[in-house]
């Protein structure tokens, strides 16, 4: 099967109302994910859904970072945002939150030293997101007015997703970055992995050698920038910490559609 692809189907979702404002509702939805090989724990989609009481003006999905730190300021984003009448998603992206795998830290798939794992986990996410616009789509709730906002984590999602689907409109990206050598090898967020290389629990020697990895990725980025998209996530001539990095889909994507907004110091992803 072709990275990134999910077979479409109509999605039978469980919907609850959470808590009620002013001029919205917040209902917690759940579905079976598309995706076709979860981890244990993960295999439920989760979404805090909040619908403006009245008019739908525009739709809006915003996708967390890592962990757990930054779900709390998003869903309070939610609230605001369906006030003014703007449908307001935040998901839980598998791996974080309260989509935890079993006997794992949150997050820590994302950036694990072994392509397999990090593959898993990030075309999950991907599938997940298409999946939630699918399942909005089917509701009639997602305007051609709509945007993704993904924050650190959530804006290489985005990235990625936006090479792949032409139902995202406009994109904002906060603090949020690529370069996985750089990520794995120098991002406060990627301290666990430089530990388990230091402790010999790596089984691939380039993801063990910074300098080699670097290398690598500085010789075969050029062509990355060249390809399809097609190209990029059928070719086994580059490495395939690529097809996860949204360094590559770049050159795929309207730049037009996308606002950056960074951080001056940011510790995680330069």
């Amino acid at each position: 099967m072709i990275d990134f692809a999910y077979e479409r189907q109509r999605i039978d979702a469980n919907s609850g109302c959470m808590f009620k404002g002013k001029n919205y509702r917040c209902f917690y939805v759940t579905f079976k994910s598309l995706y076709r090989d979860p981890a244990d724990g993960t295999e439920m989609v989760q979404i805090y859904d909040f619908r403006p009481k009245d008019e739908i003006r525009a739709s809006i999905m915003i996708l967390h970072g890592l962990g757990t730190r930054n779900i709390e300021f998003l869903l309070w984003m939610g609230t605001h945002l369906a006030s003014a009448g703007v449908n307001a998603l935040v998901p839980v992206l598998p791996g974080n939150f309260t989509r935890i795998e079993n006997n794992r830290v949150y997050g820590s798939r994302y950036l694990w030293p072994d392509y397999d794992i990090m593959h898993n986990v990030y075309e999950h996410a991907v599938v997940d997101v298409q999946s939630i616009i699918d399942y909005m789509e089917q509701e009639g709730r997602w305007r051609d007015n709509n945007c993704v906002m993904g924050y650190c984590l959530g804006g290489m999602i985005t990235t990625i997703v936006s090479a792949l689907d032409n139902r995202l409109n406009q994109k904002i990206l906060m603090t949020t970055g690529g370069h996985m050598p750089q990520i794995l090898f120098e991002s406060t967020a990627a301290r666990f992995v430089r530990r388990l290389i230091k402790d010999g629990k790596v089984e691939d020697e380039l993801l063990q050698n910074r300098e080699a990895l670097y290398e690598v990725y500085d010789r075969q980025l050029p062509i990355v920038e060249n390809m399809s998209l097609e190209e990029l996530l059928s070719s086994k001539d580059i490495n395939p910490l690529f097809k996860v990095d949204p360094l590559s889909y770049v050159h795929l994507v309207d730049k037009s559609k996308f606002s950056v907004i960074d951080a001056l110091f940011d510790r995680t992803l330069s």
